[in-house]
């Protein structure tokens, strides 16, 4: 696993957190109708952590790309689920980029595959207990082994793959609330994570419900992620593409152009609309 960037909360005394820099004020940019925080990785583990240190209050957090803008003007439900959440950061330089066309301004993308091993070690420092919950029978436990791996220290109060049937999301309720989890990491994908968190918010207890897609597979090395060059400069897409043709043809080659053309409209026909 590639080191990840050396990101710094801003502390005051052992296992405290500072409130990030406006409080909870959140700084959002509204594109496409999807209210996103303007936060940088830095900013975004702040106010994890911060969420993390006060337990009276759920926190849902959620990311948004290219793929997801567009699934969010195909179905409002979705839409009306990241606009609750109390968090949701650019993943993907394709919002960055698309924002940026309509005169909006966003901090960066964050990308967990990226920041996730480095804020794994701020969270073994906070003593904060992590569920990994999605993927392939197996996976999520590789990627836990991974995040070990880069934090020794790290809790991993437990893990559970994604493909249980309906019938059975009570069991693995329950034993995620035995774990007495602080954070529960959701990677089902999206909608279906968004959707899951949303719809069984009420009976979890871990502080934070974060969804994190196919985080678990980058994680655990079964999905590559290509040269740094390319994730550096947006191209993480062409490397899934060359990995996994059959799959994300449709998503990166049509849904690309469709999140183009929607960004485009916006700007040509609503241009007063920020």
């Amino acid at each position: 696993m590639e080191k990840g960037p050396d990101i710094q909360p801003k502390t005051k005394g052992k296992g405290a957190v500072e409130p990030p820099a406006n409080g909870l004020r959140r700084d959002t940019v509204e594109f496409l109708g999807v209210k996103i925080d303007n936060v940088d990785t830095g900013q975004l583990l702040e106010r994890i952590l911060f969420f993390a240190s006060t337990p009276h209050r759920q926190r849902k957090v959620m990311y948004v790309n290219a793929d997801c803008m567009v699934l969010a003007q195909k179905n409002p439900r979705y839409m009306d689920v990241l606009n609750g959440a109390d968090l949701v950061y650019p993943d993907g330089a394709g919002v960055v980029l698309g924002a940026r066309l309509l005169g909006l301004r966003l901090a960066g993308r964050s990308t967990a595959a990226d920041f996730m091993p480095e804020f794994a070690k701020h969270f073994a420092r906070a003593g904060l207990r992590l569920f990994l919950l999605g993927a392939r029978p197996g996976v999520a436990k590789a990627a836990a082994k991974a995040l070990k791996s880069q934090a020794p220290n790290l809790l991993i109060a437990g893990t559970h793959h994604g493909y249980f049937k309906k019938e059975e999301t009570r069991g693995v309720i329950q034993q995620i609330n035995a774990s007495k989890a602080d954070i529960l990491l959701v990677g089902f994908g999206a909608p279906f994570q968004e959707f899951w968190i949303e719809e069984n918010a009420g009976q979890l207890t871990p502080t934070i419900l974060w969804g994190v897609g196919g985080l678990f597979d980058f994680l655990s090395g079964r999905t590559p992620r290509g040269p740094r060059w390319m994730l550096d400069h947006g191209l993480e897409w062409l490397c899934r593409l060359a990995v996994e043709p059959r799959r994300l043809w449709r998503r990166y080659l049509i849904g690309n152009l469709l999140f183009l053309w929607i960004t485009l409209k916006q700007g040509l026909f609503q241009p007063g609309k920020k």
